[in-house]
């Protein structure tokens, strides 16, 4: 019975579990409560079309415009999950007692749809945007909902949308589905009312000109996360205190913060994964990234490189604690052959230098490819199995 359980004993598993093999490996995208159907959706088209902006990167930057409708489903304690919706773009009415204003109750999830050959539409591992938003909304006492049909309501949303869909290289429609808490009363509790809802946006390419290698700052006065807490979920509260440490290194010429805890424990970089290609004291090549120990955002481009690197068989590719203090070793001995994050917005993002202790430390890269050998070679695979014609366990063509 739990009253004979300790309450460490009963966080242990969920918080000190260490994944040496695939976050994703078991989909199960259930929910153990009556969830909503997609069946049961319900469309309602405008009225009034938005005009469309022509696919230039410098026009159609990250979340600078919207389509023409979204997708919402509300719940309640007392009612459950009600239809989903797509309905023309629209604000919310939002009481000002609401939880998600107040606490932070929200998760969200970032994802993409491309245009295919014959006007297809093509989204990449979609279904691990829903595993991992069921996980946030459970960490945040959110309600669970059956992850196969918020994806099968979001393929509707996207056909509703699909002139959105940019059929340029490089261009994609970005995904948003978010669940926030809306009950209309004070108080740090589980939320007895709730909105789900998902956007979509048209973006351009990250990198107009191509790979972009960036300078990091090793933050040693501020952490993202820590053991314990929220950072192994993708919740609201995670990026807000983010926003000023991003201000204060961008005016002493960095691009971003390298994530670390007081001991010199790596995590990420801005809100990226992050991966080190180097060479080992044998002298084997080998690819390091941080383990997920609860910290850390599961990244799905993360477990993508994952599984692309170890298919490769050229190299080592591990998951271990890494510290900075190695990092800086490796560099400064010439082991380091490169390094870069990854993400779904920028895919990956090459990097050229770090800042830590007051030094600089250069990163070598092929200054005719802006990257080096590997982030060129991964960022190429990933591109054409994200927009080309072939069929792959990670594309669903709708």
């Amino acid at each position: 019975m739990l009253r004979n359980i300790s309450k460490s004993s009963l966080f242990k598993t969920s918080f000190k579990q260490f994944y040496s093999f695939s976050y994703y490996k078991n989909l199960d995208l259930n929910c153990p409560y009556p969830s909503f159907q997609s069946r049961d959706l319900t469309v309602t088209h405008t009225m009034h079309y938005i005009t469309k902006p022509p696919c230039d990167p410098k026009i159609m930057t990250f979340g600078a415009f919207h389509t023409d409708h979204l997708l919402e489903i509300d719940w309640s304690e007392k009612m459950g999950w009600s239809r989903p919706q797509i309905v023309p773009f629209k604000s919310f009415s939002v009481h000002p007692f609401a939880a998600c204003l107040h606490y932070a109750i929200e998760c969200f999830e970032g994802a993409k749809a491309y245009r295919g050959p014959n006007n297809s539409i093509r989204t990449f591992r979609l279904n691990c945007n829903m595993y991992r938003m069921k996980q946030s909304a459970k960490r945040l006492s959110l309600p669970d909902f059956d992850g196969a049909e918020l994806e099968r309501c979001i393929e509707q949303l996207l056909k509703v949308d699909r002139d959105w869909i940019p059929d340029r290289q490089g261009f994609s429609c970005y995904i948003r589905p978010t669940l926030i808490a809306t009950e209309e009363a004070l108080g740090v509790r589980a939320s007895s009312r709730a909105k789900l809802f998902v956007v979509l946006c048209p973006v351009g390419p990250y990198f107009p000109s191509g790979l972009k290698p960036v300078r990091v700052f090793c933050n040693t006065s501020t952490i993202r996360s820590a053991p314990g807490g929220v950072g192994g979920f993708k919740v609201a509260g995670n990026y807000a205190p983010t926003v000023l440490p991003l201000k204060e290194v961008q005016k002493i010429g960095f691009h971003q913060n390298l994530w670390m805890l007081p001991d010199g424990l790596v995590q990420e970089m801005g809100v990226c994964n992050l991966f080190f290609f180097q060479k080992n004291q044998q002298g084997e090549k080998e690819l390091v990234t941080p383990i997920l120990d609860g910290t850390i955002l599961p990244g799905i481009m993360r477990d993508s490189i994952l599984e692309i690197t170890r298919g490769m068989g050229k190299f080592k590719v591990i998951e271990k604690k890494l510290y900075i203090q190695e990092v800086i070793e490796s560099i400064e001995s010439g082991r380091m052959i490169e390094m870069f994050g990854s993400g779904t917005a920028v895919s990956i993002q090459p990097i050229e230098a770090i800042g830590y202790d007051d030094k600089i430390y250069e990163i070598k890269y092929d200054t005719k490819l802006n990257a080096g050998e590997l982030s060129q070679e991964l960022f190429d695979l990933l591109t054409k199995i994200q927009t080309g014609g072939e069929e792959h366990k990670w594309i669903k063509s709708i």
